[in-house]
């Protein structure tokens, strides 16, 4: 039996691409990709409705979801709904090992102080949006002046650092709608009465182990920060954000102790530092944990 010839590869080829071409353009039909013009009218204007729909119920979700939104803070707040304390300068080892006499072993923690004390001077405070917060919140659209002098000696150029007396600078995160509150009167923690003032934020600092036992620390100012800066606003808002002035307190160290690492714990004090509870319930404590070696070492060894 005699079979037909197979066509040869050349052949194929060719049939292939005069299909294709025929795919392409279909001058007896007058086909373009398999469709008249007609049918890709038809098949342009489905789409076109369509994307259109589509474009709208987005339009319409967005515009809905955009109520429920405020610009000045989060629609929700996770479980954490306290702040936390936040110190400066920041420190990225397991302590902070320092020579009075070798700048160089601390010049980062300057810089980083540096910052934060710059960013309080008066000059960025002139503008009409800023007011003299006395023993009120500040107005809507407003946002309480900081006085850097009440950080006593905490200041430039080197802050206590150069003397053995370093200085740290103590805030808390920032949390929207959090209003801090006055303990009751008869519930005053121990360790800050002497320095407790209704409408301020206290904070005490001591040593690690011994929360009972006052380090050699004076905090300025000692009655801590002043409600007045709370809530904090512009949490999505990015003027308000750029406006509002972080507080600050200061914790000036004496480090009287040589070659050896001192282990400290800041916390700060108000009647309602601590989570709502619930589901999310945790023990939370609202504080900070330094570690400082003064050193004798040289520059070299340090």
């Amino acid at each position: 039996m005699g079979g037909e010839d197979k066509p040869t590869f050349r052949q194929k080829v060719r049939t292939n691409w005069a299909a294709f071409r025929i795919f392409l353009w279909n001058s007896e039909k007058r086909e373009f990709l398999g469709r008249n013009a007609k049918s890709w009218g038809q098949i342009g204007i489905f789409y076109l409705i369509l994307y259109i729909c589509l474009a709208g119920f987005w339009a319409l979700m967005l515009f809905i979801f955009m109520q429920t939104v405020s610009p000045d803070h989060p629609t929700y707040n996770s479980y954490v709904n306290v702040p936390g304390v936040t110190l400066r300068p920041k420190f990225y080892k397991g302590d902070v090992v320092f020579n009075p006499e070798v700048p160089e072993s601390y010049k980062d923690e300057i810089e980083d102080l540096k910052k934060i004390w710059n960013s309080l001077a008066p000059e960025n405070q002139t503008d009409e949006v800023y007011v003299d917060c006395l023993n009120d919140t500040a107005p809507d659209g407003k946002f309480c002046r900081f006085d850097r002098e009440v950080l006593g000696p905490c200041r430039p150029p080197m802050f206590g650092w150069d003397e053995g007396s370093p200085c740290l600078f103590i805030s808390l995160n920032r949390v929207s709608e959090w209003i801090p509150e006055d303990y009751d009167e008869d519930s005053v923690p121990d360790v800050i009465k002497d320095v407790y003032e209704p409408g301020n934020i206290a904070f005490h600092c001591m040593d690690y182990k011994n929360k009972y036992d006052y380090s050699n620390n004076t905090i300025y100012p000692s009655a801590g920060i002043p409600f007045n800066y709370y809530p904090f606003v512009g949490t999505t808002d990015e003027d308000k954000r750029a406006h509002y002035i972080q507080p600050y307190v200061a914790v000036q160290f004496d480090l009287n102790v040589m070659d050896k690492k001192i282990k400290v714990q800041c916390r700060a004090y108000a009647g309602n530092l601590s989570p709502l509870g619930g589901l999310f319930d945790i023990d939370y404590v609202p504080d900070v944990v330094y570690e400082f070696v003064l050193s004798t070492k040289s520059k070299e060894e340090l």
